[in-house]
């Protein structure tokens, strides 16, 4: 369950707005998305970690759709819930498909996607009693990776899945990391959210594992007791 992550900064979600429309340009020409160059952003070697570093309740730059145009819109990640305390910050793909209540108008209608230098797992596969490590997860080629999330108003949440190889050896669940073809069908409220990921492949990643940062956000409640969902 990913709480945690790198986030871009509002000139480099521009950016990925831009690629994403040089993406669906070069598949309407017949072109192959291959024609268009990987949008590569690098580890920021200039920028504290703590100035990128995103938890619940942080605002984050995130790609929406508004009929057929791209915008960048700038949301805080985690929603409230009556029924229990804290941010509920991940919504697992299996209830957003299920038509849960929560997640149903949004998988309908207001899909997003969340560019991100890289995401974060603490370990919790083998884990020994002690300190669990946590682990970055990044694009083998260092592309920005383009994560799927839902917009509920001004806030948004990650959707997550079964993990792949990779994030498997750390935990149990990871984000859903989508291609730049398989964003553009993801903000696009009328596809098919199944047909999308039946074709799904996962994108390469390569982890490191990382010291726990010595100072947090505050944050409502431990983020391992919000796995429900």
């Amino acid at each position: 369950m990913c709480h945690r992550f790198e986030m871009v900064s509002g000139e480099e979600a521009d950016a990925v707005v831009d690629w994403l429309y040089a993406v669906r340009r070069a598949a309407a020409l017949g072109a192959g998305v291959a024609s268009v160059p990987p949008l590569s952003f690098g580890r920021p070697a200039d920028i504290p970690l703590e100035a990128i570093d995103c938890y619940p309740g942080a605002e984050s730059p995130v790609i929406i759709a508004e009929g057929d145009e791209l915008a960048r819109a700038d949301l805080a990640w985690g929603v409230e819930v009556p029924w229990k305390r804290g941010l509920v910050f991940n919504a697992r793909i299996e209830s957003a498909l299920g038509g849960s209540g929560l997640w149903h108008k949004a998988m309908e209608q207001a899909r997003c996607i969340v560019p991100v230098h890289a995401f974060y797992e603490t370990r919790n596969v083998d884990a020994p009693s002690g300190r669990r490590p946590q682990y970055r997860f990044s694009a083998r080629g260092s592309e920005a990776l383009l994560l799927a999330g839902l917009r509920l108003g001004d806030r948004f949440v990650l959707v997550t899945c079964e993990p792949d190889a990779v994030v498997g050896a750390v935990h149990t669940r990871m984000p859903l990391s989508l291609t730049a073809p398989e964003a553009l069908v993801w903000l696009n409220g009328a596809a098919d959210a199944r047909a999308l990921l039946g074709r799904h492949a996962p994108v390469p990643l390569v982890s490191a594992e990382e010291p726990v940062p010595a100072q947090r956000p505050k944050r409502s409640a431990d983020p391992d007791q919000l796995s429900l969902f």
